[in-house]
């Protein structure tokens, strides 16, 4: 999957299409027959549609985040993020408190 088509699949997954997401960051529709190509945009580019997705500029480019995160956490990100709005800060604090039970109990 190159640049462009995994761009489009973001873009459906978030509820637009990549002419709408770039009419909205105020850039060009004439580069994406490049990207459909293969061409990359340039960083300042990428870094506008990764911060407007929600999204890291790895993933964009490689379908996947590359971080020091293993797989446990690598879940834990993706699953918050595909939490709705209104659910996140519940999870946040289940989250805070399940730990702080957890470091309780430890110190025992």
């Amino acid at each position: 999957m190159n640049f462009y088509e995994r761009l489009r699949e973001i873009c459906k997954k978030k509820g637009t299409t990549v002419t709408n997401m770039l009419s909205k960051l105020g850039i060009s529709t004439g580069s994406t027959g490049n990207w459909k190509k293969g061409q990359l945009p340039k960083g300042d580019i990428l870094i506008k549609i990764a911060d407007y997705l929600n999204t890291s500029i790895d993933y964009i480019l490689f379908g996947e985040f590359r971080s020091d995160l293993n797989s446990d956490e690598k879940q834990l990100v993706e699953l918050y993020r595909i939490t709705p709005e209104r659910a996140k800060y519940k999870v946040i604090c289940d989250m805070e408190k399940i730990v702080q039970e957890e470091i309780r109990k430890n110190s025992k």
